[in-house]
Formats: structure tokens, C-alpha cells, sequence
């Protein structure tokens, strides 16, 4: 006779072997719910088993302040065809954790788990750890690197090698073992949903309502939502920069890159000595490259420089006035300046009308637009800037004039020229808090407009680089996300992932269409030195 079971008032009868033997749990999102499955897979419904794990606890992950995440329950509603809770819009993951009871299998009586986790982002630089060995212990945590998944199982935080796990859906159905570092590749050959499963048996004995049972079965599932990159990630070969740096100016001229500028020095704490006015140049097509030393200038930070005629524009940036660790005396200047290749020097142009760093620019139909920042002036007030400047460089004559003020007022932006507008993503704003949000200019109309917001919440808007790409509008984020603008201009694409997350970075593109994201840092890691290449592949 099977032994009845007693969960949360319910009193079921479990039929041990399909359940053990081919039956799961799955958090599986849809809109603002998560949908849980008691399933072989994350993408087979079987409602009638549901009442079987109706009491599970599930919690879902809220980002906090500083980069703290809490935790927060989500209570579950049973109907005859699904179990469902709501979740709030903000939440990077939902985990579950469920006490099945004590089972009998043949000779064997163990006491069974099920835990269950998703990530609720489309970026997969947010897919971290949840860390949580109380309610999570055996976790598996996804990531995407070279076009393949990894799979990482770990217990309690520590990597579990030789760990079976089992890979079904985007044309997979195979187990895999993970190394010596916890990791499984995979590596799925479709879009659709991933369900992903390990098992960990623990040899401990132990009762549980009277029963008792010789071990511990722990069954964890992870759903994925797989997007195959479009982004194909190399290795480049270029030496890596000199130096550490972000917030500084980049561009490329023919086939050579030219890099200047920047802050070296500690993230929160400018300084002259943390600033560099270095300028220098590498081919990106010899053989043996080489960074080249150039004249530079004056040492700035949180500058634009930008490609047009086959010459060098500078615009902006701010100057630290004050040393090591004095207090910050900081200054945004109104320069405005270009290098000829030709003959390796810099000329002064006409200023802006105001001191502007922590802006962007881009050179839309031969004329060269400036938006975003602000203008610091030492001890005085910050003015944050509410116009955006346009200098037409085919004039022989230089001179700078205002367009129609924009919608914003923002700092950390990134600016792109596609089809013929001026694109300006994301940023910080006035209040300190940041944006995805995107906005538009239309030199034909003189009208600005607003474009769906990236994807992604918080800091993705923070620091981020864009650049067309062919007939692509690209924009590279602190997560890593590689995003695309679709054709209708409705929405944003998740097409790849940085090997090396950044903020403050530049992505530029080479003559032969392949991106370069140069520099920048991580919140985690820092500076990094390295360029990434990046092409995208067809399907």
C-alpha cells in the first residue's frame, strides 16, 4: 500500500515512479507571473500534479541600493489548470525551494528536494549567483561566453565537479558532466527554452514526520530562455592599451586607432595626477602593431572625440586643478580642437559657448552634434546642460549654434549617427538616478523625438557606448548586453555578450564593419586594458 503524504493540509498520493523518475520543478516566466511546473521539462504542462507542489516557497530577487539584492516572497494561487505568482517587474530572478517528503523507491527511502531557479533579465551579464545556501544550495548559474552556454553547479557556493547535468530543448536532449570548476559546456543549436537539471544525494539519515529515510535526493532546475548571440566575440590582436582608462575620447581614422585622454586614477577621486593626456595611435591592420606615441594636450576627462574628412575633432572634457588628495577642484573646459594625421598636429578651433564634460558626440551628414553633460566650474555650482550644439564641418568657417532644446537633461550619455539622426542613450540624471531611456534628434525635421528605452533597468544606462554598424545601431552596456535596434525601431535586440563587461568604455567600427570596444571598467574587476572584437554573423 503507498504510504500518504501530508503537504501544507494537502493529503496526496504519490505515485513514486513517474514522479522521481521523470518529473521536476520549473519556474517558467510569462509577463509579470512565473508559471511553476511539475514537469520533465520546463516546456511540458502536466496541471493535474500540481497540488503535489503547491506549498513550495518561492522568492523572487529585488536589486537594491549599492548593489545589495533582497529577497522577497511570492505567494502562489493553485487553479485546476496552473500554479502561478506574481511577480514585481524590478525582480532579476525567482528561486523555489520545496520539501517533497519521504519517498520510497525499491530498496531505497530518501527524503526528496526539488529547488528551482530563473533569471528574470534578458541580459546575461545579470545572470549572477544567487549565493544563497539556505534557500539555494545546489545552483545553477548560466552564462554565455564565445557563443556557448556555460553551466555552472555549485553547492553552497562551492563549484561541484563531476556533476551530471542534464540539458533538454533548443535541439538538445544529453547529459553532461561538469570539470574540475564546476562548469558544463553546452552549447544549443536553437532559440526556445532551456531546461537545464542536476541532482546532489546526500548519504545522511534522518526522520521527517514520523518517517525515516537513509538520504538526501536534491533535484535543482534552471530555465533559460536561449537567444543565440548575433555577435561573434575574437580575440583580437591588438596589444592591449597602455594603461587602464575610462571616460576618455577614441575614434578611428582609415585603419588606424587613436585613443586620448581619460582617467587613470581612482574611480571616486579626480585628480591631476590620476589624468592623462596621453595621445596615441596603433594600426589596426600591421602585423606587428605597436601603440605609437602622439603630441598630446591638455590632460582631460569625460571628453568626445570623434572621425570626419579624415581628421580628428575634440571636443570638451573636464581638468582636475587639484593634486592627490586634496579636495576635488574640478573644471569642465570649453576647448574645442583637431589633429591632421598628415602633419601630427593639433590646432585650436572655435570654443563652445560653455565649459561641457560627461557629453557625447557624433558627426551626423558632415556636421558634428554635441549633447548631454554638464559644466563644472570648481567651488561653483554644477550646471547641468539643457542645450545641445551643432558645428557644420564642411564650412570653411567653423562656428557653433543651438538646436531646439532637448528633452533631457542628462550626464554619462552615449551619442551614434543612424539614418541620418542623431541617437542619445541613456545617462544620468540631475536627481543622480539613471535611465535607459533613449531619445532622438531629426536634423531634417529640427524635432526631437523619444525611442524605446534599452533593455535592462538601473545602471545599464550608465556609462554605455554606441555606434552604427553597417545598417545596425549598436550600443554596448555596464553589463556587457550587446543591443541592437530593431528595423521598426520598437525595440531593442539582446544580440551578444562582452567577454569583459564595461562602463565607460568606447566601441568604434572598423572600416571592414567588426566593432572594437576599447577600455572602460567594471565594478567588480576595474580598468581593463583590453579591446574586444566583435563581428556579427549571419543566420
Amino acid at each position: 500500500m503507498k504510504k500518504l503524504l501530508q503537504l501544507a493540509g494537502l493529503t496526496v498520493s504519490l505515485c513514486v515512479s513517474p514522479i522521481v523518475n521523470a518529473h521536476f520543478v520549473w519556474v517558467v516566466r510569462s509577463g509579470d507571473q512565473v508559471h511553476i511546473r511539475f514537469s520533465e521539462s520546463a516546456e511540458s504542462e502536466e496541471p493535474e500534479l500540481l497540488k503535489n507542489v503547491a506549498a513550495a516557497k518561492v522568492r523572487a530577487q529585488l536589486p537594491g541600493a549599492r548593489g545589495e539584492a533582497s529577497m522577497e516572497d511570492v505567494s502562489l494561487i493553485l487553479t485546476e489548470q496552473s500554479l502561478t505568482g506574481l511577480v514585481d517587474a524590478k525582480a532579476s530572478a525567482v528561486v523555489l525551494a520545496h520539501e517533497y517528503g519521504v519517498v520510497t523507491k525499491g530498496e531505497s527511502t530518501f527524503l526528496l528536494k526539488y529547488l528551482a531557479k530563473q533569471h528574470l533579465s534578458p541580459l546575461p551579464g545579470k545572470w549572477s549567483p544567487m549565493n544563497d545556501g539556505d534557500h539555494l544550495p545546489l545552483e545553477i548559474t548560466p552564462a554565455w561566453k564565445s557563443g556557448k552556454l556555460l553551466l555552472t553547479v555549485t553547492w553552497k557556493g562551492l563549484p561541484v565537479p563531476d556533476s551530471e547535468v542534464n540539458v533538454t530543448g533548443c535541439g538538445l536532449d544529453r547529459m553532461l558532466v561538469t570539470d574540475e570548476k564546476g562548469v558544463a559546456l553546452c552549447e544549443p543549436l536553437s532559440e526556445g527554452l532551456l531546461s537545464v537539471r542536476t541532482k546532489k544525494v546526500d548519504e545522511s539519515r534522518g526522520e521527517l514526520n514520523g518517517e525515516k529515510y537513509a538520504s538526501i535526493r536534491t533535484y535543482s532546475t534552471l530555465t533559460v530562455p536561449v537567444i543565440l548571440p548575433a555577435v561573434e566575440l575574437q580575440t583580437h590582436e591588438l596589444p592591449p592599451l597602455p594603461e587602464g582608462i575610462t571616460s576618455f575620447g577614441a575614434a578611428i581614422v582609415g585603419n588606424d586607432l587613436y585613443v586620448y585622454g581619460g582617467q587613470s586614477g581612482e574611480a571616486h577621486h579626480y585628480s591631476e595626477d590620476g589624468q592623462s593626456n596621453e595621445f596615441r595611435r596603433i594600426s589596426l591592420t600591421s602585423e606587428n602593431a605597436a601603440w605609437e606615441q602622439l603630441p598630446g594636450g591638455p590632460k582631460l576627462t569625460g571628453l568626445a572625440m570623434v572621425e570626419y574628412g579624415g581628421k580628428l575633432y575634440r571636443v570638451g572634457g573636464f581638468t582636475a586643478k587639484n593634486k592627490g588628495e586634496e579636495e576635488q577642484s574640478l573644471w569642465s573646459q570649453d576647448s574645442f580642437a583637431i589633429y591632421d594625421p598628415r602633419s601630427g598636429v593639433w590646432s585650436d578651433l572655435p570654443s563652445l559657448s560653455e565649459g561641457r564634460s560627461s557629453h557625447d558626440a557624433a558627426v551626423v551628414d558632415g556636421k558634428l552634434y554635441v549633447v548631454g553633460g554638464w559644466n563644472m566650474a570648481g567651488p561653483e555650482k554644477t550646471t547641468w546642460h539643457s542645450t545641445a550644439v551643432v558645428c557644420d564641418l564642411t564650412q570653411p568657417e567653423l562656428s557653433w549654434s543651438e538646436l531646439p532644446a532637448p528633452p533631457f537633461q542628462r550626464r554619462a550619455v552615449s551619442a551614434a549617427a543612424f539614418q541620418g539622426k542623431l541617437y542619445v542613450i541613456g545617462g544620468m540624471q540631475e536627481s543622480g538616478s539613471i535611465t535607459t531611456e533613449v531619445a532622438a534628434y531629426d536634423p531634417a525635421a529640427q524635432a526631437w523625438s523619444t525611442v524605446v528605452a534599452l533593455q535592462g533597468a538601473g545602471m545599464e544606462g550608465f556609462g554605455t557606448s554606441a555606434f552604427a554598424v553597417e545598417d545596425r545601431l549598436v550600443v554596448t552596456t555596464m553589463s556587457g548586453s550587446v543591443q541592437t535596434l530593431n528595423k521598426d525601431g520598437n525595440q531593442w535586440m539582446v544580440a551578444g555578450q562582452e567577454q569583459e563587461p564595461r562602463f565607460f568604455h568606447r566601441q568604434l567600427t572598423t572600416a571592414d564593419g567588426q566593432i572594437l570596444i576599447i577600455g572602460g571598467a567594471s565594478m567588480e574587476t576595474g580598468k581593463t586594458r583590453t579591446i574586444e572584437l566583435m563581428k556579427f554573423v549571419a543566420r
